[in-house]
């Protein structure tokens, strides 16, 4: 049994409430009440037509957040499934890549041809869905772009570009940009934004694990000054383009368009040994909410092919127990 369900039931027995039974008709905005519900398998998405690509949690609130391919959307989807707009879809950008910083109350999202032109990040007030900070990556590099993000401990932010061979690090207490590493590993050798993709961090902070989704690859930078970039060796199954990455429990988990893979690293995450586990079709990426991971189907690939979305878009939990059978 999870730890996140027992903890939750053994707080039912104790209150001995009726809150506990009719959990599902609380607001996600009081606290009190959504302690008492779990987080369900599966949330559908009203949309029809967003594309969600990123999707985050907010352990605070414990709220989903989802963004919009497009429109540039977010919705925030709570834990009893009541949805709401975040970001009201304008058609100023192509909404990707997200992460919350509970800590600091943020959301960081990634934002594709802003207004047709720019590639930037932005940054959320959670609380007032403000937007309080962007960073324009062209001032860092020319063309720079945004797929993927991932915050450290501080709050600083890692950001992969598919196209341009670089990582990039945001430093929000200066507002200030730069470029963390360049390789030859991180090239696009597609010119169709198919190079750096997903990006997770250490539990330890010492190491980025970033995706290549053409050849399908994962690639591990040292930190805190991005100095090695190194492939890393994988054994077992092959390891499908991937997407979006997360770490639970020291592994990191791929998602591809239509599975996820674990990667069981090894004591300095340079090797792993990969278990693919055929999902869904039309997945993007995934976030930890939970001590569980949520992995979003948006159909992006059928977006970008110009072919019928598959709805409902929705979040589930990955059931991580079929990766040890």
């Amino acid at each position: 049994m999870r730890t996140t369900t027992t903890t939750a039931l053994v707080i039912c027995l104790i209150t001995v409430t009726a809150a506990c039974s009719n959990s599902n008709n609380n607001n996600n905005n009081d606290s009190t009440n959504t302690a008492l519900t779990l987080l369900s398998e599966r949330y559908e998405l009203t949309s029809t037509d967003s594309v969600p690509e990123g999707v985050t949690f907010d352990p605070e609130k414990r709220d989903f957040y989802a963004t919009s391919l497009q429109g540039g959307s977010i919705v925030r989807i709570g834990a009893t499934g009541d949805e709401s707009v975040f970001r009201a879809a304008d058609n100023r950008a192509e909404l990707v890549g997200a992460k919350v910083d509970a800590e600091r109350r943020r959301l960081w999202v990634c934002a594709q041809k802003v207004d047709g032109g720019d590639n930037r990040v932005w940054v959320f007030d959670l609380n007032s869905a403000e937007l309080t900070m962007e960073f324009f990556l062209g001032a860092i590099t020319a063309n720079g772009s945004c797929n993927d993000l991932i915050l450290d401990s501080a709050g600083v932010a890692y950001v992969t570009d598919p196209a341009s061979p670089f990582l990039y690090r945001l430093d929000p207490a200066t507002g200030s940009g730069s470029i963390l590493a360049t390789d030859p590993l991180f090239a696009d050798v597609t010119s169709a934004g198919l190079g750096l993709n997903g990006i997770a961090l250490t539990l330890d902070e010492t190491v980025l694990l970033v995706a290549k989704f053409f050849p399908a690859s994962l690639l591990r930078v040292s930190l805190p000054n991005g100095s090695s970039v190194t492939p890393i060796a994988l054994t077992g199954h092959a390891l499908p383009s991937p997407d979006g990455l997360v770490v639970l429990d020291d592994d990191v988990y791929a998602v591809s368009g239509d599975s996820v893979s674990r990667v069981r690293l090894n004591t300095d995450f340079s090797a792993g040994e990969v278990t693919n586990i055929p999902q869904k079709s039309g997945l993007s990426t995934a976030t930890i909410a939970e001590s569980d991971i949520y992995v979003i189907k948006s159909e992006v690939t059928n977006f970008v092919l110009m072919q019928p979305l598959n709805i409902p878009f929705e979040i589930f939990r990955l059931d991580t127990e079929a990766f040890e059978q």
